[in-house]
């Protein structure tokens, strides 16, 4: 009997089967979980584990994050702090002169206080130092994107280049100035995101992916797309996996953009390997909060509803009637995540995913829905009546990740992101990052719950570490529509995280990105990260 099949019996600890029950031992065959609470003398073919005192709990899931899009969005230049043209073109031109060549260039990260005003002259200062060089650089939020005119000439961006459904192109005299808003930074991705191989992506792919396993993540949902269009790579994570240096579980969809792509989702069944799985599809239904673009009922500080990327009928076209696309979805049983922030933008899915239900007596698809900034009580109470078949995933990272927002939302953004009254109606809430739209200072799973239990001021409530638990484990697992994670049942997955304390005892005001100490992973049985070893994965 090999190691990699012997059974492991892990002893001497606080072995949570969830988030709120503990159990005196755990036994691990075949990468799963075959019993709790057995007779030790009974297992003495067994490996033995012992945890000397440690706690141990269900893996934890990061169920929204874009760790291979960020692999490609920081391969270039990291523009994370640069917020004026200057200081991006100065970046960039740093950047650039270490990665000589004529090869496409990627940055990430950069943020402005005014999309729209974006001009010609900036894109000049960008031009002058990028010259013939294809370039593309994605703000921090992900959802706006700039290139350069090198760019725009391959992608054959001009003045009359029809705009995507709820994209913008910022133009100036009737000229694009590179500036790509929401979906029309597809009109750059779709043509020129092939030119970045997987070479360039792998090593910060990698690179987050070990982060993640060290900081206490066993799984990850990764979207593998973005506004700016698919960023699938899954079969490089499978050839990590064959390689032996995967150290996550990868939960991967398939970002599609209307009824005319949806079907794609289609091709990624039967790839599956114990690491790699595809759980279907991905949609954005409004745009992003942090730029003003939360698509809602009530007129926001910018004098307009945000902007949505479907319609509740065919007055944006066929594709993007949300009832058609959902009926679709429905009838290929294709699970899908939806990005959505504003109240109006849930009101169009709600009322489509109840259209749905009435047509074939309920719903047979797990649908999640993503973000949720402004959810109103009523559609918290709405969202219980799916009977588990529409599902959440939030982030109160949020709170202090966007705070002052109020200059779009005014008193509307201090009750953002309700994440314990979601859970408290009785809604599976998953706990996520949405690296790299979050920083990565507030990824761990420790920093999530200071934020969480602390709250994020009188309007928000504060969550318990129950609450942060299951919603890192049951919670995250239930937005991939599978069963066999997110607990250490027999039968399921054999998943877990081990601190060098019980996360119990640690008062909130304590917890942080290093404390406790994250001892180990374990993923199918196998270690996966060992704080020991000097170097992981």
């Amino acid at each position: 009997m090999n190691a990699q099949t012997m059974p492991k019996l892990f002893v001497n600890g606080h072995i949570y089967q969830n988030a709120a029950s503990l159990v005196d031992n755990l036994l691990v065959k075949d990468g799963l979980v075959a019993a709790v609470n057995v007779n030790p003398s009974e297992h003495k073919d067994a490996e033995v584990v012992d945890l000397a005192g440690a706690a141990a709990y269900p893996g934890f899931c990061d169920s929204h994050v874009h760790l291979v899009e960020s692999g490609l969005m920081f391969s270039g230049a990291d523009l994370r702090g640069k917020d004026t043209p200057e200081k991006i073109a100065q970046a960039v031109a740093v950047a650039m002169a270490s990665h000589p060549g004529d090869a496409p260039f990627f940055g990430g990260a950069f943020t402005v206080t005014d999309y729209d005003a974006w001009s010609l002259a900036d894109l000049a200062r960008i031009d002058a130092v990028t010259g013939d060089r294809i370039v593309l650089i994605v703000d921090d939020l992900g959802h706006n994107m700039l290139v350069n005119s090198a760019a725009m000439a391959k992608a054959g961006i001009t003045a009359a280049t029809p705009v995507p459904s709820g994209g913008k192109v910022v133009v100036e005299d009737g000229k694009p100035t590179g500036m790509l808003r929401e979906e029309a930074m597809t009109l750059a991705g779709n043509p020129l995101l092939p030119l970045f191989n997987e070479g360039i992506i792998l090593p910060g792919t990698l690179q987050f992916m070990n982060a993640w396993a060290s900081m206490g993540y066993t799984a990850i949902v990764d979207l593998m797309g973005a506004p700016i269009g698919r960023v699938n790579h899954a079969d490089m994570c499978r050839e990590m996996e064959r390689k032996g240096i995967l150290p996550l579980r990868v939960n991967y969809n398939y970002t599609f953009f209307g009824l005319d792509d949806l079907d794609g989702g289609l091709e990624e069944r039967g790839k599956d390997t114990d690491l790699v799985r595809f759980i279907g599809n991905k949609l954005f239904i409004d745009g992003a909060y942090t730029a003003g673009q939360a698509w809602t009922t009530w007129e926001n500080a910018k004098g307009d509803h945000g902007l949505h990327t479907v319609a509740a009928d065919d007055s944006m076209g066929k594709s993007q009637n949300i009832n058609r696309i959902i009926a679709r979805l429905e009838e290929l049983g294709l699970n899908c995540h939806y990005h959505i922030q504003g109240d109006q933008a849930l009101d169009a899915t709600l009322d489509a995913l109840a259209a749905a239900a009435a047509k074939t007596g309920g719903l047979k698809c797990v649908h999640t829905l993503i973000h949720l900034a402004f959810p109103r009580p009523d559609q918290i109470k709405r969202i219980t009546t799916f009977k588990g078949k529409v599902v959440a995933t939030m982030q109160p990272g949020f709170w202090q990740a966007e705070a002052g927002l109020e200059r779009y939302y005014g008193d509307a953004n201090n009750a953002s992101y309700p994440v314990k009254e979601m859970i408290d109606a009785g809604v599976s809430v998953g706990m996520s990052t949405d690296f790299g739209v979050s920083p990565l200072e507030l990824s761990a799973p420790t920093k999530i719950m200071n934020i969480a239990m602390i709250g994020g001021g009188a309007s928000r409530t504060p969550l318990s570490m129950q609450d942060v638990i299951a919603g890192l484990t049951q919670g995250s697992a239930a937005t991939t529509g599978r069963n066999d994670c997110g607990a250490l049942d027999p039968g399921k997955k054999a998943d877990m995280v081990v601190y060098e304390r019980d996360l119990y005892a640690v008062p909130a005001s304590e917890l942080s990105k290093n404390n406790p100490k994250v001892l180990a992973t374990y993923i199918s049985g196998r270690k996966a990260f060992d704080s020991s070893l000097k170097k992981n994965g």
